[in-house]
């Protein structure tokens, strides 16, 4: 395999050192272009015509003005159209939609009730449940009271 050669260090700074020369030419050659072109701005003269920059402010306010009134009027257009759409929808169908929502929710509100109640009853039920186990449970052991409390209940 060959062996690549890598540049020298003096070979490097000699390259920078041209470059650096080269960029220094181009910033001198930009500075003499700009110098130049400020040189020739600061002997241009503006002469403007008041007159004439009237006249194109008036015509330019009646654009605009005119613009601003094609603007109003199709507001006010859009304005009355969802004014009529709104008075369509908002008159009997608001009303039954809230008499919907009135009805929902009271349903809900009778639906929430029941099931409340229904819980209670439940929590009564499995306490009387219980007393009834021991009550089972104590005629179990005592078989006497048990015949008497059968003969109580046929009465």
């Amino acid at each position: 395999m060959a062996k690549q050669l890598q540049p020298k260090v003096s070979e490097l700074v000699e390259i920078l050192i041209q470059q650096v020369s080269q960029f220094e030419k181009k910033i001198d050659e930009r500075n003499k272009i700009l110098t130049e072109s400020i040189s020739k701005l600061k002997n241009i003269r503006v002469n403007f015509n008041v007159e004439e920059l009237e006249e194109m402010k008036k015509s330019n306010r009646k654009i605009l003005n005119e613009d601003f009134n094609n603007f109003h009027c199709q507001t006010v257009k859009n304005n009355k159209e969802l004014l009529s759409i709104h008075k369509k929808i908002s008159s009997k169908r608001l009303f039954y939609i809230l008499f919907l929502n009135v009805f929902l929710f009271s349903i809900a509100g009778i639906s929430i009730y029941f099931a409340i109640e229904n819980k209670i009853q439940k929590t009564e039920f499995n306490t009387l449940q219980k007393e009834n186990n021991y009550l089972n449970q104590y005629f179990l052991e005592n078989q006497k009271e048990s015949l008497k409390y059968k003969k109580w209940l046929d009465k």
